[in-house]
C-alpha cells in the first residue's frame, strides 16, 4: 500500500510504543487493544492490532512460565 506523504499513519509511533511498553509490563493491555484494534476495518489498524495481540499473548504466557519456574 502506498502512502501519500502528508497522510497521517493510522495509529501514531506514540501510540503505538505505549501500547508496546505497557503490554510487555501488563499483558492484558495489548490483548484488548489488540482485539479492539484488530477489528477495525482500515488495514493499518488490524495490522497494529494483530502485532497487539499477539505480543499480548506472548507475554501473557512468558509471565505463566516465569511465575511458574519461580515456584
Amino acid at each position: 500500500m502506498r502512502k501519500i506523504a502528508n497522510e497521517k499513519p493510522a495509529v501514531s509511533t506514540g501510540l503505538n510504543i505505549a501500547i508496546i511498553v505497557g503490554t510487555i509490563i501488563f499483558p492484558i493491555v495489548g490483548i484488548a487493544m489488540g482485539y479492539t484494534y484488530y477489528r477495525r476495518d482500515h488495514p493499518d489498524l488490524k495490522t497494529a492490532g494483530k502485532n497487539w495481540l499477539i505480543l499480548g499473548i506472548i507475554m501473557f504466557l512468558v509471565n505463566i512460565l516465569f511465575v511458574s519456574v519461580m515456584r
